[in-house]
């Protein structure tokens, strides 16, 4: 009887324990995690920036105002075919990946998709993070079309400097890795606070 209970006892702490890492498994962290600015006010003034800068910024193709816009560089053949309109987010291609693919996971929310490909652009984030999501999700698609090319403008250099000058002059402790971050992060609070939440 001692030794029924002893087993009963321990088969009933391993499923505890089986619980708790298939649970903890479940409650997945994003697929990667990027540095932000705490506050606002700067990260929507960096992001303001970097979305209207001159040349390769965002506007050139998303417009200024968030909509597809005739100006583009592209050819006609390619011009705004997989441009989004970035004031509704269900037009994105990371809102057809998240319906398509997440079902209740937390690995895939469409912010981190989003924010994912601001910061690596669309070659990067093909090569990097679509083999993890298709081993997540067993798919073979590759999801964004390399035009998309987030902050990495021939700018980048450029602005990372200077958005390095204006946070040591704001007085934020940052580290020289992760202005980047600090840069794409911004930029998509700009998308968010400037053309979702209209």
């Amino acid at each position: 009887m001692i030794r029924f209970f002893c087993k009963e006892i321990y088969l009933g702490l391993s499923a505890l324990v089986l619980t708790f890492i298939f649970s903890s498994n479940l409650e997945a962290k994003p697929i990667k995690e990027y540095v932000e600015l705490d506050r606002e006010d700067l990260a929507l003034l960096i992001g303001e920036k970097i979305y209207n800068q001159p040349g390769d910024g965002c506007w050139s193709c998303h417009g200024s105002t968030g909509i597809k816009t005739e100006t583009t560089n592209l050819d006609k053949d390619t011009k705004n075919k997989n441009i989004a309109d970035l004031r509704n987010p269900a037009s994105w291609t990371s809102f057809k990946i998240i319906q398509k693919y997440s079902g209740n996971s937390t690995m895939l929310s469409q912010r981190d998709i989003s924010l994912s490909l601001v910061r690596l652009g669309a070659e990067d984030w093909n090569n990097e993070l679509a083999p993890l999501i298709r081993e997540y999700t067993g798919s073979n698609i590759i999801f964004f079309d390399e035009q998309m090319i987030g902050i990495h403008s021939k700018l980048l250099k450029k602005n990372a400097r200077s958005i390095s000058r204006k946070l040591k002059r704001e007085k934020v402790k940052f580290k020289a890795r992760d202005v980047i971050d600090i840069m794409a992060t911004s930029v998509f609070y700009y998308i968010e606070e400037s053309f979702i939440k209209k």
